[in-house]
């Protein structure tokens, strides 16, 4: 493999290449202090935290998604017994976290740390094997599959890590009603990843982002059998077009963490697609219908979840990748805009038709009006049969939506191109 393709190289190139000039000094001097002074001198603490069975855990806190899954997977780990018990120790600094009510569910978990100095301090005591715990591989492993995976499909049926408390039961069901929602109406929220949600990353990540216009056939389906629909995102979100009983939440003078948390708990299901937000909800046990997950290797976490997935158009050849074609690349891991672009490989957007489609499938699986024949569970065998021990959703327990499997059967099951 070139060093120009390689997963690591290019996401250390693209990391360093998002950050502003000052920002990247500020991170070399931190690194060089705490390197040099803070880690020799402070060796026999973190011996002394080690044979006290304190570990310090690099979990992502900035993302909503790695701050949902990364705790609950280790969590679980250990609650299997596949990861020995210890006093895990969270850093989340308030300007580097996601969701400050969610880091309020971890902390009869974890010891978390928010002080900004002690944070510089813990982490560079993180002498590998002696203070550190590494969670990268839950969700950040650039170049293989992605343990949670595994873990979450080990849980199985048992209940969800989290519940909302009673004290945000109450608190949400007051601004459920502040919304506009009745008190015992049923309620679904979508997401569509758009450009401006980070700017840092915008151009490396813009191949999972789609179209929020592509879910409006799928809102008003949801509308038409009764549901209401609260559109989850941020103030960069293009704004949705007024329709009856939908909420375009990314908007609402109401959104803050604390609400957000509450709603993906709360939704019958979560229509959404390759961004954490969705892991909000599974970790409270909400279903989820993904569209337009990519890389194509992607599913999602839980046995009551379905997805779909883009599909790769060849520029060059005119035609779409088949599956196995795709999975027996490297294109089915790429995890950046550019790899696409250089090979001349287009990821197609899911249509507001099947999406709509995703929709309904989720509906029947949830009323149990939904029957999948022999046929179309073979045919989910089949397709999970092609993933290997490197695809980002090896080991997975969700499902790919039936109906996706049959229309796009000439692509999804040709195994020869000529």
């Amino acid at each position: 493999m070139k060093l120009s393709e390689n997963p690591k190289f290019l996401h250390a190139i693209n990391q360093i290449q998002s950050l502003p000039l000052g920002e990247i000094l500020k991170r070399g001097l931190s690194k060089f202090i705490g390197i040099i002074l803070v880690k020799p001198i402070f060796l026999p603490v973190a011996l002394l935290l080690h044979i006290l069975n304190y570990r310090y855990v690099n979990i992502f806190t900035d993302r909503i998604g790695h701050l949902a899954i990364e705790p609950d997977t280790l969590i679980k780990a250990q609650l299997l017994g596949e990861v020995k018990p210890r006093k895990w120790i969270l850093l989340s600094p308030s300007n580097r976290t996601a969701n400050s009510t969610l880091l309020e569910y971890w902390q009869p978990y974890f010891i978390v740390i928010l002080n900004p100095f002690l944070c510089f301090l813990i982490r560079y005591l993180s002498w590998p094997n002696l203070m550190r715990f590494d969670c990268e591989s839950y969700l950040r492993n650039i170049h293989g599959s992605q343990e949670s995976y595994k873990i979450q499909k080990e849980w199985d049926n048992r209940a969800p890590l989290l519940s909302l408390t009673g004290r945000d039961q109450t608190w949400g069901a007051n601004m459920l009603k502040q919304l506009g929602i009745p008190p015992k109406a049923w309620f679904v929220c979508v997401h569509a990843r758009e450009p401006g949600f980070s700017e840092v990353d915008d151009e490396i990540q813009a191949y999972r982002n789609s179209s929020i216009t592509n879910l409006i056939p799928s809102i008003q389906e949801i509308v038409r059998r009764g549901g209401w629909v609260v559109r989850l995102g941020d103030k960069t979100s293009s704004k949705l077009p007024a329709m009856t009983q939908t909420i375009d939440y990314a908007h609402h003078p109401l959104k803050c963490d604390r609400l957000d948390l509450v709603l993906c708990a709360k939704a019958k299901f979560i229509l959404g697609n390759t961004s954490g937000i969705s892991l909000l909800g599974t970790i409270f046990g909400t279903p989820c219908a993904l569209a337009n997950l990519i890389p194509i290797s992607t599913l999602w976490f839980t046995a009551k979840d379905i997805s779909i997935f883009k599909l790769l158009w060849l520029k060059e050849d005119g035609r779409y990748l088949t599956f196995y074609e795709a999975m027996a690349t490297e294109s089915s891991t790429w995890q950046f805009s550019s790899l696409y672009e250089k090979h001349g490989i287009l990821p197609i957007e899911n249509s507001a038709e099947d999406i709509c489609m995703l929709t309904v499938e989720m509906l029947g699986m949830l009323e149990e009006k939904r029957r999948i024949s022999t046929e179309q569970s073979l045919n989910n065998v089949a397709i999970k049969s092609a993933f290997k021990s490197h695809h980002y959703a090896y080991g997975s327990a969700a499902t790919i939506a039936a109906f996706f499997l049959e229309k796009y059967k000439d692509i999804l099951f040709q195994y020869d191109v000529e």
